[in-house]
This record gives C-alpha cells, structure tokens and sequence, in this order.
C-alpha cells in the first residue's frame, strides 16, 4: 500500500507541476497573441486553437488534482449546521457518492465522446492534429476523479465506523476557532 501511496504521490505532484507550466504557457501565448495583434498589426494564426488544447488539459487536471484534495468548490451549508461528528460523515458520504455517480457518468460519456473522436478521425482546424489528443484529458481525469472519490468514501466510512472525525468534521471547528461570536474572523 506505501508503494501505491508514493506512486499516486508522485503522479500528483508531476500533475501539479503540469497544470503550472500549463498555465504559464497559456497565459504567455495571450500575452503573445493580444502583442502581435495590436502592438504589431499581426496575426497568430490557430493561436486560438493552441490555447484551447492547452487550457483543456489544464483544466481537467486541475479537476482530478481537486478530486483528490477533496476541494471542489461545494456549497456546505447543510454539514455546517450539523453538530455531531457522526451527521457531519454521513452528509459527506452522501455528497461523495452523490460525486462518484456523476463522475461515473462522465467516464462513459467521456470515453464515448473520445471513441467518436477516433472513429470519425476528428482534427483540428488550423493545426491538423487528432482531436482525440487534446480529448484524451476526459477519460483520465474523470476516472481518476472515481478513484479519489471512492477513496474519500472509504476513509470517510472508517473515520464514521471508528466514531473519529474526518476532515469534513474538523473543517467547521477551524472555522469557529478563526471567527469570533458575530462571525468576523479573528
């Protein structure tokens, strides 16, 4: 299990470093686009394209990575009214495997849309590469989207069965520790 852990560790962390460099070439290549076209009066022709491809991918590792923080923006309203460690687990393995089934459905209709791509030997506009390249992201990120999640639904549950809290349960206390009775952070 610790090899696994250091692998996944790893993959992340590669991920991470990724989804910067990503970042930093999509923003340098608007930078670049937007100079050529109105300091210099040219054109990056397909720059649209380019940028698209990138930021698709930067996206959807972006996604996975928060999969695995369990960091996706959510609106918890319901699990910060809860009071007890135990309601606090179970609202959040309802919202994790309310999460594993949309993200199980994603999978299919990403591995469906990326199938399509193949057989109908899509390419792109300007550049004439597969679009299966950039689609490829799908598929990968939102079955590893599954995994994290069932990994959170198992931890979750052992916090649950073990009467011990899990992040969901310690994140409203940092909360109250950081605010004042009003609700104004200290």
């Amino acid at each position: 299990m610790k090899t696994l852990k250091k692998i996944n560790d790893g993959f992340i962390k590669v991920s991470e470093y990724a989804a910067i460099v990503l970042s930093a070439v999509v923003c340098a290549m608007i930078v670049w686009w937007a100079a050529k076209r109105y300091l210099f009066a040219s054109e990056f022709y397909g720059a649209e394209e380019l940028i698209l491809a990138l930021a698709f991918w930067m996206y959807f590792i972006g996604a996975y990575i928060a999969t695995y923080e369990d960091s996706h923006i959510n609106a918890d309203l319901f699990t910060g009214m809860l009071k007890t460690d135990k309601g606090k687990n179970i609202a959040k393995i309802v919202r994790l495997c309310i999460s594993l089934l949309a993200f199980a459905l994603l999978t299919w209709l990403a591995w469906d849309f990326l199938a399509f791509d193949i057989s109908m030997h899509k390419i792109t506009v300007m550049y004439r590469f597969p679009q299966a390249w950039i689609h490829a992201v799908l598929p990968l990120s939102f079955v590893l989207s599954c995994i994290y999640t069932v990994a959170h639904i198992v931890q979750t549950a052992i916090a649950l069965a073990e009467g011990g809290k899990s992040e969901a349960a310690q994140q409203p206390e940092a909360l109250e520790q950081a605010t004042d009775e009003g609700g104004n952070v200290r």
